[in-house]
């Protein structure tokens, strides 16, 4: 599961850390959200969670404009 997991997203520029990071943290009986953002400020985004009272932890990557652009074409079609 994970190799193909890391095999797909790699070409994202999403690397196995963080990947392998997300399967250690999502376990049976946990959920994740995945946010995809452009100009997002991890501070403000942490902030707003917690005023929400939710127990969360937050944890991100970085893609270029291509890595971007084409995780966006990729998911909307």
């Amino acid at each position: 599961g994970v190799g193909a997991l890391v095999g797909h997203f790699s070409s994202y520029g999403i690397d196995k850390d963080f990947i392998k990071a997300a399967q250690d943290k999502v376990t049976e009986g946990t959920s994740a959200v995945f946010l995809m953002t452009s100009d997002a400020v991890p501070d403000k985004v942490t902030a707003a969670i917690k005023e929400s009272g939710l127990d969360f932890e937050l944890f991100y990557t970085n893609l270029s404009d291509e890595q971007e652009a084409q995780l966006r074409e990729d998911f909307a079609g």
